[in-house]
C-alpha cells in the first residue's frame, strides 16, 4: 500500500530552490510526464469518491500527487489505497485560501525535485493523457524559444459537456478563441488555475499566487503578471479536463447565448474586490481593463436582477467594490 506523508507544517513557507534538470529535447512521452510532474490538488470539504477518482487519473499521470487541505470537516484519507503515484497531504486545518494553497503545494513539489507543478481543483478530472499532452506542448514551445509562462487545458463541463474556449485580446478587444481542426495550441492571455501546468523555474521571475486575493482572480492576476513580463501562455487542444465552474450554470441572453457561472453571494464579493484590485495595481492594456469593468457591471446586473438573494448578493459586491477600493484584503 502506498504510504502518504503526513505534513502539517502548513504554516511554513520556503521559496522555490530551484533545479537542475534536463529536459527532454521534444516531445514527452506518458514515462517523461511521470518524471517530471507532480500534482498539487486543493481540497475543502470534496466529495470522497470523486476525490479518489481523481488521485488515480493523476496517479496514472503524474510522479507525485501533493494535496493542501484547507481546513475540511474531514480531511481527505491518502492513504487509504495505492493511487499509482507517492501522496503527501499537508493539512492546514483552517481555509488559507486558493492562492496559499496554491503556493504551499508548490513549494513541496520544489522540495521534491519536481521541475513541473500541476494544479488541480479537487471536482476537476483529467482526462486520459492530459498531463502528457500539457508537457509535449510546454517542451516543444520552449523548444522554438517561446518564453512560456504555463500551459492549460481545454475544459469540458461536466453538467452541459460544453468545450470551453480561451480568452485573448486581439487588435485592443478580449475576445474568445477556439481551437481549430488540427490545431496544437492557441495563445490565450490567462488560464483557469484547474489543469494550468507551470516550470516551476517561472515562478521565481514571476513570482507566486497573490495570498491577498484568498480567492477568485488568483490565476488571473498571475497571468496578467506574467504577461507584463514579456511571458506568453497557450492553451492545448487535445488536452482535455472535466471541470464544473461555479455551483450551477444560467444559460441567459447577454448579446449573445451565454452560460454563467453561479457561485455563492460570498463569492461575489471576491470577484468584485479582486477585479478592483487587479485593476489598480496590475498592469494590462486597456482592453483588459474595459473588459473587467464590463464584466462586472454584467455581474451586478445580472445577479442582483436574476439569483436570490438579490440583496445579500447586491450588499456583497458594494461590499467588494468598496474593500478593494480602500486596499482591504485576504478572508473576508
Amino acid at each position: 500500500m502506498m504510504q502518504a506523508v503526513l505534513s502539517t507544517a502548513c504554516t511554513e513557507a520556503a521559496g522555490p530552490e530551484g533545479a537542475s534538470v534536463q529536459f527532454p529535447a521534444k516531445y514527452a512521452s506518458a514515462q517523461v510526464a511521470n518524471r517530471l510532474v507532480g500534482a498539487v490538488v486543493v481540497t475543502y470539504n470534496p466529495d470522497a469518491l470523486h476525490l479518489k477518482e481523481l488521485f488515480r487519473a493523476l496517479g496514472r499521470q503524474v510522479a507525485h500527487i501533493v494535496v493542501v487541505d484547507n481546513g475540511s470537516k474531514v480531511v481527505p484519507d491518502v492513504g487509504a489505497e495505492n493511487f499509482g503515484a507517492p501522496v503527501t497531504l499537508i493539512d492546514c486545518r483552517a481555509n488559507l485560501g486558493i492562492a496559499a494553497a496554491h503556493n504551499k503545494g508548490l513549494q513541496q513539489l520544489d522540495r521534491l525535485g519536481m521541475p513541473y507543478g500541476l494544479l488541480m481543483d479537487h471536482d476537476s478530472l483529467p482526462l486520459e493523457g492530459m498531463v502528457q499532452h500539457l508537457l509535449a506542448a510546454d517542451l516543444a514551445l520552449r523548444q522554438e524559444g517561446v518564453k512560456l509562462a504555463a500551459v492549460g487545458p481545454v475544459t469540458i463541463d461536466r453538467r452541459t459537456r460544453v468545450r470551453s474556449k480561451f480568452v485573448k485580446i486581439r487588435h485592443g478587444i478580449v475576445g474568445r478563441v477556439e481551437c481549430a481542426a488540427g490545431e496544437q495550441w492557441t495563445e490565450a492571455d490567462f488560464l483557469i488555475s484547474s489543469g494550468t501546468l507551470i516550470r516551476l523555474d517561472v515562478l521565481r521571475d514571476v513570482g507566486e499566487m497573490n495570498e491577498t486575493y484568498f480567492i477568485d482572480h488568483v490565476d488571473t492576476e498571475w497571468c496578467l503578471r506574467a504577461l507584463n513580463k514579456g511571458y506568453r501562455i497557450f492553451g492545448v487542444c487535445d488536452a482535455l479536463l472535466d471541470h464544473s465552474l461555479g455551483d450551477h450554470v444560467v444559460r441567459v441572453w447577454f448579446g449573445r447565448m451565454r452560460e454563467v457561472p453561479v457561485h455563492s453571494p460570498l463569492r461575489n464579493y471576491y470577484i468584485f474586490r479582486n477585479t478592483i484590485a487587479m485593476l489598480r495595481h496590475v498592469p494590462m492594456p486597456i482592453g483588459w481593463r474595459s473588459a473587467h469593468l464590463y464584466r462586472m457591471l454584467q455581474f451586478l446586473v445580472f445577479f442582483v436582477i436574476g439569483v436570490p438573494p438579490r440583496g445579500l448578493r447586491a450588499r456583497l459586491m458594494m461590499k467588494g467594490i468598496g474593500h478593494g477600493l480602500t486596499g482591504r484584503s485576504g478572508k473576508l
